[in-house]
């Protein structure tokens, strides 16, 4: 089983529209809950994605963390191989943008918030929360090339990073706990996975 790390074809991020500095505030605390192993859908806050329009699987970036957002195009088709290891949370499509920016807002403000609208995806997205999240006990040492600090437990200076096969069975999106900066926006997905999306 190969196992690949998720990227974006285009390099293109989006971002979670905000309205104040509480909400900046707000999304950075519920953002860092995020890939714990725990479910925050009570906690979780609906709002417009940006920048994403184009695309069926995307992601935002803040503070060097990846997060993929996905449509409901795409959720009908790894819904199988994900649903039991992802937590969906919806954003507001744009059709109802009027729930974040209201009405009044978008007319008296046309200039403003026209452009934004026009960047925000017409069917439902979800942000996944990766509830499947290893230790570094998955990775195959001898096969891999890194540097690796004992003391800090952290892997870093990747050019090659190899898996144990019978660590790494019937699974298809999940995330390593491991303080190197790389695994902060390194996401990694099935072959299965893999040619759903393309």
């Amino acid at each position: 089983m190969r196992i690949w790390e998720l990227t974006s074809s285009n390099n293109v991020s989006g971002n979670p529209f905000v309205n104040s500095e509480e909400e900046v505030q707000r999304y950075f605390e519920i953002f860092s809950k995020f890939y714990k192993k725990e479910k925050i859908r009570s906690i979780w806050q609906p709002t417009l994605i940006c920048g994403l329009h184009t695309v069926e699987l995307g992601r935002i970036i803040l503070c060097n963390q990846e997060y993929w957002v996905i449509t409901q195009k795409a959720r009908g088709l790894l819904d199988n191989l994900i649903d039991k290891i992802v937590e969906y949370l919806p954003a507001i499509p744009k059709k109802k943008a009027h729930q974040k920016i209201s009405r009044y807002q978008q007319l008296r403000q046309r200039k403003t918030y026209k452009p934004i609208i026009e960047t925000i995806h017409p069917e439902q997205q979800y942000l996944l929360n990766i509830l499947d999240i290893k230790s570094s006990e998955i990775i195959d040492f001898e096969n891999s090339e890194f540097e690796y600090d004992d003391e800090n437990d952290t892997i870093f200076m990747i050019d090659k990073l190899a898996f144990k096969p019978e660590k790494i069975q019937n699974m298809h999106l999940f995330k390593i706990n491991n303080k190197g900066h790389y695994f902060k926006s390194a996401t990694f997905v099935s072959d299965e996975f893999r040619k759903i999306v393309e």
